[in-house]
């Protein structure tokens, strides 16, 4: 009778043990979800609630003055090659004004005196020209096409703005007692000092027929230049 009451005893307290167990970790997990749960509500609610004070410190902006200046004057010094009679000196003054920001027009007048032919050197005769028709006188028009943008490096530090440009045009030139229409190829380089100042290197080939020297010909009479521009 002890033993069956001892028995019965530890089978009581086994299934209490098991049921203990199992019981356990189901409410333990439910604490721990409410804690979960709890915990981010309360991260929520303080997101939604909480007023956030931003310190951004403000600062003057000046806006940029962007320039529109359209119009340009400049005037080169350099050199002309006049074919059979020497290179001589070149003085010539231009009128610009810029279309778009690659397209211009250019109004060009230039002046130079033309030297001695080589026969004229060699051979005891009277000069072929007399010295009024030794000056030679140029005025036209161009087209000009801003070509390749960019900039030039003084140092590490220090960059000046610069541009490339072709132009194209045709007007008038004064030389021999003749008015000769004449074509111009030429190529322009400008280092923009400031906003307003440019300096130029320029090298042009005008284009004219001529029959001086006893042959009718096409001549090619080259120019190079260097001067600054303003432009306003």
């Amino acid at each position: 009778m002890e033993i069956r009451f001892q028995r019965i005893l530890l089978v009581t307290l086994l299934g209490l043990l098991v049921s203990i167990c199992l019981v356990a970790p189901t409410k333990a997990n439910e604490s721990v979800g409410l804690v979960l749960f709890n915990e981010d509500s309360t991260s929520d609610a303080s997101i939604i609630n909480s007023n956030v004070d931003v310190d951004v410190g403000r600062r003057t902006v000046l806006e940029d003055i962007l320039d529109n200046e359209n119009f340009e004057l400049g005037v080169q010094v350099g050199v002309m090659s006049i074919e059979d009679f020497e290179t001589n000196a070149w003085i010539s003054a231009h009128f610009a004004y810029h279309i778009t920001e690659y397209f211009y027009a250019k109004a060009r007048y230039g002046q130079s005196e033309a030297g001695q032919t080589s026969f004229e050197k060699l051979v005891n005769v009277p000069p072929l020209l007399t010295d009024e028709e030794r000056k030679l006188g140029y005025y036209g028009l161009s087209i000009g096409y801003n070509l390749m943008p960019g900039e030039v490096f003084l140092g590490r530090d220090f960059a000046l703005n610069s541009v490339f440009s072709v132009e194209l045009g045709g007007g008038t030139t004064e030389f021999a007692g003749d008015e000769k229409f004449t074509v111009n190829l030429g190529a322009n380089y400008r280092v923009f000092l400031t906003d307003w100042l440019t300096w130029d290197i320029g090298m042009t080939d005008y284009i004219f027929d001529t029959a001086i020297t006893g042959e009718s010909k096409t001549s090619h009479n080259l120019n190079f230049t260097t001067g600054f521009a303003f432009y306003f």
